[in-house]
């Protein structure tokens, strides 16, 4: 039953799911362990440091393992680590250690590092390249969709105390655990790459203009992202911008990654129809209006202004994917580890906000990811096709 690749993207995207649901919920709890831990805005946003530098841990070794063992094994040695991150920050938090959360959720993050080197390629492969981007767009929606119900259960678990935080995190482990028996299975269908040296493809990829671009898309698209769905949750708890509750702004916030599962759905059903060059442009210049009036008009209004943009950001992370995969094929584990290590942008730019925060105010700081859109449009403008040799076929490096 499983050999067919509809049931093994059915398992797929209970993985993008998973991921989903344990990214959000690292940005939504970034106000909870201020408050718990009395942190200053910058140590506060170590949580998406220690978040988004695990994967420059992982990646590579996850890639070689992908070409040594399979993508099935190494999609499950991810998902025993997410389990087992959960299960450090349940216990940290019982013994109120910011130090062991941290800890246990830079394990977690390696886990949720290797399910995306895995399980992109994975989807990519599970049919024809034509509709990659559709393929990945759906999947991406679903992973949209856990991070859209994370926030909500979140603020429902602040205002109600239906559940204590730690208890949440026991949850995700027995979560992780479930997918990992599912994957156990032997005939899942599995995939293998050709074993390559690392620094001799990076060297290698670095002559195609489209992994170039596509590492510093990565980059950028996942900072400005991890930033606004992390600032715009205190923009709207800030008594003078949004003034609503802590738990009232943390469900909002799903309206922000619920826009992100909204655009995916659409564009995954309409992929054929559309040019993904110019969606994606379209997207950066909407993203980019939207940040600079919340800027200028700090208030509710600016903050449902952010909320909107994740509808904006939907597309952008499934395009640059699959037009940095497409012809290179024969290099995918490695690609995919190099972009989702580029995910360090979701570290490194809300790091850098949180401090223009503590310099300038909440709203101003908005000018950072503003910025980032900016390099966003410029960056898809770019073409990402490989070059291909006139007699053989054979894609070479442009310089």
């Amino acid at each position: 039953m499983m050999k067919n690749p509809r049931g093994v993207f059915v398992l797929l995207s209970g993985v993008f799911f998973y991921w989903g649901v344990l990214t959000a919920i690292n940005s939504a709890t970034i106000p909870f362990f201020r408050q718990l831990f009395s942190l200053s805005w910058r140590d506060s946003m170590l949580v998406n440091v220690a978040f988004y530098l695990a994967p420059f841990v992982i990646c590579l070794p996850c890639s070689a393992w992908m070409a040594r063992f399979g993508y099935r094994r190494a999609l499950m040695l991810a998902l025993a680590m997410a389990a087992g991150g959960t299960l450090m920050i349940a216990a940290s938090l019982q013994w109120l250690s910011f130090a062991g959360c941290l800890a246990g959720i830079f394990v977690l993050a390696m886990g949720v590092a290797a399910m995306q080197v895995v399980a992109n390629p994975y989807v990519n492969r599970l049919g024809d390249e034509h509709n990659a981007a559709g393929r990945l767009s759906l999947a991406s929606a679903i992973n949209s969709s856990g991070a859209t119900l994370a926030p909500v259960l979140l603020g429902v678990i602040l205002a109600s105390a239906l559940m204590p935080i730690p208890g949440l995190y026991l949850v995700l482990m027995l979560v992780g655990g479930g997918l990992l028996a599912l994957f156990y299975r032997p005939e899942i269908p599995d995939f293998k790459d050709m074993q390559q040296n690392a620094m001799t493809s990076i060297r290698t990829l670095w002559g195609y203009p489209q992994f170039r671009y596509g590492v510093s898309g990565i980059f950028v698209y996942v900072g400005v992202e991890v930033s606004i769905g992390t600032t715009a949750l205190s923009y709207l708890n800030d008594p003078a911008l949004g003034g609503f509750s802590l738990s009232h702004a943390t469900s909002l916030i799903a309206l922000y990654w619920g826009g992100a599962l909204a655009g995916r759905f659409l564009y995954g059903v309409l992929a054929h129809l559309c040019h993904p060059r110019l969606v994606f442009c379209l997207c950066a210049v909407g993203a980019l209006i939207l940040t600079v009036i919340a800027i200028i008009f700090p208030g509710r209004f600016g903050g449902y202004c952010l909320l909107v943009i994740g509808l904006m950001n939907s597309v952008m992370y499934p395009i640059i994917f699959s037009r940095t995969l497409s012809g290179l094929d024969h290099y995918a584990a490695h690609i995919s580890a190099f972009l989702i290590m580029a995910g360090i942008g979701g570290g490194v730019l809300p790091f850098i906000q949180g401090m223009m925060i503590d310099a300038a105010g909440l709203h101003l700081s908005f000018w950072l990811p503003a910025a980032g859109y900016v390099f966003l449009f410029v960056n898809g403008l770019k073409d990402y096709h490989p070059r291909r040799h006139p007699a053989r076929g054979s894609i070479t490096p442009e310089n």
